[in-house]
C-alpha cells in the first residue's frame, strides 16, 4: 500500500459516489454539498479544488497496486490538524485505513508540531471500524473527537 500526495483537493466520481451513500451520516455533509460536488464534477466527473486547496494541509490517495482504494486528508485548522479518512466499499475491513493514518502520520510529520484530530459522527456506519483505526494508531477518544499528539504552546527564547 502507497500514499500519493496530492497538491490540489482533487474529487472525482469514486469519491462522489462514496459521498452520496454516505455523506450525510458519516461525513455531516448536506444534501445541498453532495450535490455542489456533483455540478463541480461536470461532464469530466473529477475536478482540482483550487479554492479550497492550502498548502499547509495534505491530500493523500491511499493505492494498492496502483488501485485507488481510499483518500486520507490532513488539514490545518489553526492550531490542529483535522484527518478525514474514507475507505471505499470495495476495499473495507483490510487494514488499509490503519496503514494509511500510520502512513500520513510519518509522512507528513505533522505531529512534531500539531496536535492532529479525527472526528467519528454517532451516525457513521463505518464508527466501529473508523474508531479501531484511530485507537489502533495512538488515538484518544475525548468527549468529541480522538486526537494525538500535543500542540506546541509557548517557545522560550533568550536574549
Amino acid at each position: 500500500m502507497d500514499l500519493k500526495r496530492r497538491a490540489l483537493r482533487h474529487v472525482d466520481q469514486t469519491e462522489f459516489e462514496h459521498f452520496l451513500k454516505y455523506g450525510e451520516q458519516a461525513y455531516g455533509l448536506s444534501s445541498q454539498e453532495i450535490q455542489g460536488y456533483d455540478h463541480e464534477l461536470g461532464v469530466e466527473r473529477a475536478f482540482d479544488s483550487v479554492e479550497h486547496s492550502y498548502s499547509e494541509d495534505f491530500y493523500f490517495d491511499i493505492l494498492v497496486d496502483d488501485q485507488l482504494v481510499g483518500r486520507l486528508l490532513l488539514l490545518k485548522m489553526g492550531h490542529y490538524f483535522q484527518l478525514d479518512l474514507m475507505i471505499f466499499d470495495a476495499y473495507s475491513r483490510r487494514g488499509y485505513g490503519t496503514k494509511a493514518v500510520q502512513l500520513a502520520l510519518q509522512q507528513s510529520d505533522v505531529l512534531a508540531v500539531y496536535e492532529v484530530r479525527a472526528r467519528v459522527l454517532p451516525t457513521s456506519p463505518h464508527q466501529e471500524i473508523a474508531c479501531q483505526i484511530f485507537k489502533t494508531n495512538g488515538f484518544v477518544k475525548g468527549n468529541e473527537y480522538f486526537s494525538k499528539g500535543r500542540r506546541k504552546r509557548y517557545s522560550l527564547q533568550r536574549p
